[in-house]
């Protein structure tokens, strides 16, 4: 253990950028990408005044992974909690948070499930439709609303910009393929991307329910009129897995099987200095678990659709610019174990930022929610940076965000877990400062950040008693802080073979105060937290990335996990070989089912364009 701990610290952890060598040249991905998630105002990633990590899709094309969930566990500040492997079912939570209170959106569309947001990363996107994904470490309700309390994920499509084809086959242990395919095509007015895959396994442990057969498509298209751009997106994810110890440890044996539909379509209409970009949406979610319990399965079967409308005015003018708009949303759901329910929403919101100095951004908002189960409730912020120096920017932000209660924890009813329809929603005030430093060698960044959560909900019971109940307990104050270097040698030395090396780390303390309850899920976040990456180029066309990551929680697994790809390109095709947890670590992420031991994959990729 010490020996591959040390292996693992020589190689330095972290890295959240990408190099690529050009014979006698060096060219950098863009550091400094225009930014949408962390604000209804599109800003510059330099002028953020919050802690925003950008992933891009070159990025993406390199790591050892085929989910997006296996793609965030590589993030400062990020915790995925997987059940299962190859993103089967996964728990993101963000700088201590609950995954409840992390917001994921595609293409800014809010896809978190109401029932339960265990099926929050039941995502309809394969990894080659993605241009980038943007993530917001900090709250966001007065932007986007409910559950935007840790953070917010936004998954960002790619347009199609030519006419193209490809697709990739990769094979490895224990029974695992994933093939898929990919075709755009593009003119001056119209354009449409279509992709399809499929990912099998069989299963990691011998004789359980560990395998799974994932099945994605995806597309989206676009039509321009002048300036005016219209879009529509779609997409359908069926995922069948075996959820061995999911989430009972008493009686093991239970089975899920997850369909997600999502349908949008929004417009860019610019008039002069305004722009007007309304957008509607639904997404259905369908859950059917069984579990067997002495010998007969039982079944859970649930179906959710979210309807949802939204129109945002962007006006520039001489006071800076300013964004205004509403929304409106309705849930219902039919579930054999929950009932049938139905609620809506509709939000007002404001947000203006202006600049007195070409280095001061000063920006503040408030977003007006009615609820039909809770009414009025208002979620005001502001936020400031400046750029002190060339590539050096100092920010700050303060302000409120809240969680409504999902399905579950209101209506949920077992002998050992028991919903409350009488929950409130969670509310927290977060304040956060941080430097940012972005030049073409080093990339770096430092924050602090304080959130005071009241009115929290957890499942928790009386000393003696023997159910869980959700309840409005929990008084938790939350503080921690976040540095992050990555540094591209060939900006300063003469190396050919070292393109980015780094190192990231996260610290949290939460201090929860329950009434004297005992508290089912007080200590499971990740007080230290280790992990990034190092990149060598060994040839023009070889290119190896290794990602290792250490998680050390309060109470549960600490691990030491290390994955590697190993990248050969030739022409429009593709070689690649990759192994995740090279060291065989033994750990359990969430729940009870233990994650699976060293597993090699390689594959082959094309693309004709």
């Amino acid at each position: 253990m010490y020996r591959m701990h040390a292996i693992i610290f020589i190689l330095l952890l972290g890295g959240n950028a990408t190099l690529m060598a050009q014979e006698n040249n060096v060219q950098y991905y863009e550091l400094d990408p225009v930014v949408v998630t962390g604000s209804r105002i599109p800003y510059h990633l330099s002028e953020s005044p919050c802690s925003v990590s950008v992933i891009t899709r070159e990025e993406i094309a390199i790591l050892p992974a085929d989910n997006i969930s296996d793609i965030l566990k590589y993030m400062s500040g990020v915790d995925v909690r997987q059940r299962g492997a190859h993103g089967v079912q996964a728990d993101v939570r963000i700088r201590g948070g609950s995954h409840e209170q992390t917001l994921i959106m595609i293409d800014g569309v809010n896809i978190s499930d109401p029932q339960t947001g265990h099926h929050n990363m039941d995502l309809p996107v394969n990894l080659i439709d993605i241009e980038r994904i943007e993530i917001v470490k900090g709250p966001a309700a007065r932007i986007y609303g409910p559950n935007a309390v840790g953070g917010v994920i936004n998954i960002i499509t790619r347009d199609a910009n030519s006419n193209s084809f490809g697709g990739h086959g990769a094979y490895g242990e224990y029974g695992y393929y994933d093939m898929g395919a990919h075709a755009a095509l593009s003119s001056d007015k119209v354009s449409g991307r279509l992709s399809a895959s499929r990912r099998y396994s069989s299963g990691y442990l011998e004789g359980k329910d560990t395998d799974f057969d994932i099945k994605t498509i995806n597309y989206k298209g676009i039509l321009k009129s002048g300036s005016n751009k219209f879009r529509l997106g779609m997409g359908f994810t069926d995922k069948d897995f075996g959820a061995y110890k999911f989430y009972s440890d008493t009686f093991p044996d239970q089975r899920e099987k997850t369909e997600t539909f999502l349908l949008y379509s929004n417009a860019e209409l610019k008039m002069a200095d305004v722009e007007v970009m309304p957008r509607i949406h639904w997404r259905r979610h369908k859950d059917e678990f069984k579990i067997n319990i002495n010998g007969v399965w039982n079944l859970n079967d649930h179906r959710t659709d979210v309807f949802g409308a939204q129109i945002n005015t962007l006006i520039i003018s001489e006071l800076g610019a300013t964004s205004i708009g509403g929304e409106a949303e309705l849930e219902d759901m039919e579930s054999s174990s929950l009932g049938d329910h139905n609620r809506g929403r509709q939000a007002v919101f404001l947000e203006h930022r202006f600049y007195p100095s070409d280095r001061l951004a000063i920006g503040m908002g408030a977003s007006a929610v009615h609820y039909s189960s809770w009414g009025w409730e208002y979620w005001p912020g502001a936020d400031m940076s400046i750029e002190l120096t060339d590539g050096l920017t100092w920010f700050t932000s303060f302000e409120k965000s809240f969680r409504v209660p999902t399905y579950t924890e209101l209506y949920y009813f077992t002998p050992a877990n028991q919903g409350n329809p009488d929950l409130k929603p969670e509310k927290a005030w977060t304040g956060e400062t941080g430097l940012r430093w972005l030049t073409g060698g080093i990339t770096a960044d430092f924050s602090l950040f304080y959130r005071d959560s009241e009115d929290v909900i957890d499942w928790s019971r009386r000393p003696g008693e023997t159910a869980w109940q959700a309840r409005n307990i929990a008084t938790v104050r939350t503080k921690g802080g976040e540095v992050g270097v990555t540094f591209y040698p060939k900006s300063f030395f003469n190396t050919k073979w070292l393109s980015s090396v780094g190192i990231a780390y996260t610290y949290l303390d939460s201090d929860r105060s329950t009434q004297g309850m005992e508290s089912k899920y007080a200590l499971d976040y990740l007080r230290h937290q280790l992990n990034g990456s190092v990149v060598f180029t060994w040839l023009s066309s070889l290119k190896q990335v290794i990602k290792a990551r250490y998680g050390k929680r309060m109470v549960g697994d600490n691990y030491t996990v290390v994955d590697t790809r190993l990248t050969y390109t030739l022409s429009n095709y593709e070689l690649f070989l990759e192994a995740t947890n090279l060291f065989n670590e033994k750990y359990v992420e969430s729940g009870f089912t233990p994650m699976p031991d060293r597993w090699i994959i390689g594959g082959v990729k094309f693309n004709w364009d």
